[in-house]
C-alpha cells in the first residue's frame, strides 16, 4: 500500500525517510481552494491569460509560482525542497492542468528528471504508478510508453485516487497513467530536479545514458534535442552533467544501439501513438469549451 502522510505532522519524516529514497508518498488534505471548480478554472485562466511568461503545452500551462498566490499558495513542505541550493528550478516551476471527465494521460514518466508534487485542486483522478526499477517499454529516445496496457505482474506498482485537496509526491522516473473522474478537474504541479544523485534503477540509467547521447552529439542534433540540453530541468548543461558524469562511452553507445533497435516496434505501433495525440488534443478542445461555458454562468463561490 502506498504510504500516506499528514503534510503538517509528517513533513520531517517525509524529508528524512522518503524524499532521499525517491519514494512516492500520498498526502491527504494537503491544500484547498475555496469556490467551485468552475470558479477556480475561471480565476486561473484569467491569471494565465495575463501572464506574459507562461508557456502553453499540449495539455497544461507552465507558469510562475506566484500565480497561485491567494488561490492555494505553496505548501511549506514544497517551499523547503524547492531550494536553489538543493534543486534545479525552472522560472515557470508550476504546471496547471485542466481536464474533462474521461481524459486519460497515457503511460509515461516525466522528462527532465523531475520530481512532481501533484495537487488535486478540484475534481478527482485515479492514478496507476510503476516504479523505475520495474519499467514499462518506452518509445525510442522518449519517455512515453509504446502501449496503453501492461501487465503489472512482477512490477512494483500502486493504484490510488486523488480527491480534492490531496497531493501525490511522484519521484523522478516513476511511470504513471492518470484518469480524470470528475466533470471538471484542476491540478497544480510543482516540479523540480533534485541535485541529489538519483536512486539507481533501470530508468535512471536509461535517462542518464540518453542525456549522454544528446550531450555528446549536441552539435549535430536537431534543434529540439539541443533545446532539451540547453533547458534541462531549468539547469541546462549543469543539470545534464550531474546525470552523465559517471556514464562511460561504452554505456552511452550501448544505449544508442538499444534505442535504435526499438525503432521497428515503434513504427509498427505508430498508429497507436497517433491516436494518443489525437485523443489528447480532442480532450483539450473539450475542456476549453467547458471553461468558456462555465465562465458565462453566475459565480457559485460563497
Amino acid at each position: 500500500m502506498l504510504t500516506t502522510l499528514d503534510i503538517q505532522q509528517d513533513s520531517q519524516r517525509f524529508l528524512d525517510d522518503f524524499y532521499p529514497r525517491d519514494e512516492p508518498v500520498l498526502f491527504r488534505n494537503a491544500a484547498r481552494a475555496p469556490g467551485s471548480a468552475a470558479d477556480i478554472c475561471s480565476l486561473l485562466n484569467e491569471r494565465i491569460a495575463a501572464d506574459d511568461r507562461k508557456a502553453e503545452r499540449i495539455m497544461w500551462y507552465d507558469v510562475r509560482e506566484q500565480l497561485l498566490d491567494e488561490i492555494c499558495g505553496t505548501p511549506e513542505l514544497i517551499s523547503t525542497v524547492m531550494n536553489p541550493a538543493d534543486a534545479f528550478l525552472r522560472e515557470n516551476c508550476v504546471r496547471i492542468w485542466f481536464n474533462p471527465q474521461g481524459h486519460i494521460s497515457p503511460w509515461h514518466y516525466d522528462g527532465h528528471s523531475l520530481h512532481v508534487f501533484n495537487l488535486q485542486l478540484k475534481g478527482r483522478k485515479h492514478w496507476s504508478i510503476v516504479s523505475p526499477e520495474t519499467p514499462l517499454a518506452c518509445m525510442p529516445f522518449n519517455n512515453t510508453c509504446l502501449l496503453n496496457r501492461y501487465s503489472m505482474r512482477n512490477r512494483r506498482h500502486y493504484e490510488f485516487t486523488l480527491e480534492e485537496g490531496d497531493m501525490i509526491f511522484l519521484p523522478r522516473y516513476w511511470y504513471h497513467l492518470v484518469k480524470s473522474e470528475h466533470a471538471m478537474n484542476v491540478n497544480v504541479n510543482w516540479v523540480l530536479m533534485s541535485k541529489q544523485k538519483p536512486v539507481d534503477s533501470k530508468i535512471a540509467r536509461r535517462e542518464a545514458e540518453l542525456m549522454w547521447i544528446k550531450e555528446t552529439f549536441y552539435s549535430v542534433m536537431p534543434p529540439k534535442s539541443r533545446w532539451l540540453v540547453d533547458n534541462y530541468a531549468g539547469g541546462g548543461l549543469e543539470a545534464v552533467q550531474t546525470l552523465t558524469e559517471s556514464i562511460s562511452a561504452a554505456a552511452g553507445f550501448s544505449r544508442l544501439a538499444k534505442e535504435v533497435a526499438m525503432m521497428p516496434a515503434f513504427m509498427l505501433l505508430l498508429p497507436v501513438q497517433l491516436r494518443k495525440v489525437i485523443t489528447l488534443r480532442r480532450s483539450k478542445r473539450v475542456m476549453r469549451k467547458m471553461i468558456a461555458a462555465e465562465g458565462q454562468k453566475p459565480s457559485e463561490a460563497a
